[in-house]
């Protein structure tokens, strides 16, 4: 039986140990081995939900834990 994973609690808990440092969302797609577009959408709901913070830097996308 395959175990579904919980993604947005993946990237929350990824983030939060970061924290108070901002994580590109290049590096939070391969730290949890998925790919970027999969993380940019799972980033995009935790934003519009107000539990993540995010800006742009140039081309990169940086995310933090919102406390």
């Amino acid at each position: 039986m395959r175990v579904k994973r919980d993604i947005k609690s993946e990237i929350l808990d990824l983030l939060k140990k970061a924290y108070p440092e901002m994580l590109m969302l290049k590096e939070i797609a391969e730290r949890l081995r998925i790919s970027r577009t999969s993380a940019s959408r799972y980033v995009d709901v935790l934003e519009a939900e107000g539990r993540i913070v995010c800006k742009k830097a140039g081309t990169a996308k940086l995310c933090r834990y919102k406390e």
